[in-house]
């Protein structure tokens, strides 16, 4: 497991990052504003109903986490459920992104749907991550894996910015992604399940399903509670801008036309600049670079608070340098978080990758749900208007929560991280204790 993965594998197993990574931009960033402007939602009905879906959420995800560890099909651990939960994930995207205009939608059906998309996610989601940590047990060769399939996801949200903008309304550009994931999921699902083989052994395979398990390791390990928090504030950092932003291009920068072409620019910038990240993963301490890339981040995105009506080529700046240490950010944590995991096999002699991911995967839709709900709560209090106009304090209102409250997130998580104990030749002695232990 300490050799280079193979090309074909790692293409195989990032692929199906792409359509997942696809649902994300629908869903995050215009899900909200589709349903306020063509179906009468309010912004408050709309954060309610993400609020409680993510509270549905942070149930399902260690059931499923629990499940892929302990129940062994003929497709292993994990690749099974990817079968499992595409379908459920096809079902719902025709329901949300591709809705009849003429129907009476109203909140109940966003939410049903919506929960019915979490559950086919969450089914597929926990299991790929786990498989993605037991790929590789190198310390340098995880951070190659997560880099290259946080680049592919990346590329899946540019392709639906992309597809979004060729419609020549919401409705047409919502039914081009739906299009798009209906007919490349099932092709990435059998690319991944077919290439990428399992190598999990049995018989550390948990016995029985024990969350209490999961608690001692968090009490008796503190890097697992400092991880987690880190990775929950940055998630709610990410999460926030991602929410509002094309309220902010709309109203703040009086450029609805261009939040299209604006994410391109971050995306792409987030993709090129991942050779980069892959080589420098390779010679920096994984928690280090993580901190790096945030304070980069945090410096860039501070000139936003700067920004007004017209100053389209400042925010494209931004936009292409900030854009840079995405792939960084969203794929060093995962990274460290396989790492982890290492150390409690060792101490349970039972290796409970799904389980564990699950927890970091409710941090990540917590994170995403609390900032996007109460960011939107806040502007609805703050009488901001997404088809009007608004006044000076509204406007500055949406700035501070776009742009300033994620930098002092930021600045939180680079704190946890900073002085993290689990460095490269830490890791290299528990593998060498694991192996002598098999």
């Amino acid at each position: 497991m300490n050799q280079k993965t193979s090309f074909k594998v790692l293409v195989a197993y990032s692929g199906l990052a792409a359509p997942l990574a696809t649902l994300y931009f629908p869903v995050y960033i215009f899900l909200a504003d589709f349903y306020v402007k063509n179906f009468n939602l309010t912004l408050e009905e709309i954060a309610i109903i993400f609020l409680f879906v993510r509270l549905f959420d942070a149930f399902s995800d260690p059931i499923m986490g629990a499940i892929s560890d302990r129940l062994k099909t003929p497709l292993g651990f994990r690749r099974f459920w990817f079968i499992v939960g595409m379908p459920l994930i096809l079902i719902s995207v025709i329901a949300l992104f591709w809705p009849n205009s003429d129907a009476a939608i109203g909140s109940f059906y966003l939410l049903a749907w919506l929960v019915l998309l979490t559950v086919g996610w969450t089914i597929i989601m926990t299991p790929y991550f786990a498989l993605g940590a037991e790929i590789s047990s190198n310390y340098a060769e995880r951070s190659r894996i997560t880099l290259y399939r946080e680049a592919v996801a990346l590329s899946g949200t540019m392709i639906a910015a992309v597809l979004y903008s060729l419609g020549e309304n919401d409705f047409e550009g919502m039914k081009y992604i739906a299009i798009f994931v209906i007919a490349v999921l099932p092709l990435t699902v059998l690319s991944c399940v077919y290439f990428v083989k399992e190598d999990l052994q049995p018989d550390l395979a948990p016995k029985k399903i024990n969350m209490t398990q999961i608690f001692i390791a968090f009490k008796s390990e503190p890097m697992f509670v400092r991880l987690l928090g880190a990775y929950f504030v940055n998630g709610a950092a990410n999460a926030l801008p991602a929410a509002l932003f094309v309220f902010f291009v709309d109203q703040r920068l009086d450029a609805p036309h261009l939040a299209g072409p604006f994410l391109l620019v971050y995306f792409g910038s987030a993709i090129l600049a991942t050779p980069l990240w892959v080589k420098l993963s390779s010679r920096v301490e994984k928690h280090r670079l993580w901190c790096y890339t945030m304070i980069y981040a945090s410096v860039v995105f501070s000139a936003v608070a700067f920004l007004g009506s017209g100053d389209l080529i400042a925010f494209l700046l931004i936009c292409l340098l900030g854009g840079a240490a995405l792939s960084a950010d969203l794929a060093i944590p995962s990274s460290i978080q396989a790492d982890l995991i290492d150390i409690e096999t060792l101490r349970g002699g039972k290796r409970r990758t799904g389980i564990f991911f699950s927890f970091w995967s409710i941090a990540t839709k917590g994170s995403v749900a609390l900032s996007s709900g109460l960011g939107l709560l806040i502007l609805s209090y703050a009488n901001f208007d997404v088809i009007g106009d608004n006044t000076e304090v509204s406007l500055w209102v949406l700035t501070a929560l776009y742009a300033l409250v994620p930098i002092f997130l930021k600045i939180s998580s680079i704190a946890l991280m900073w002085n993290f104990k689990l460095t490269k030749s830490y890791h290299v002695k528990i593998q060498r204790r694991l192996i002598n232990n098999s």
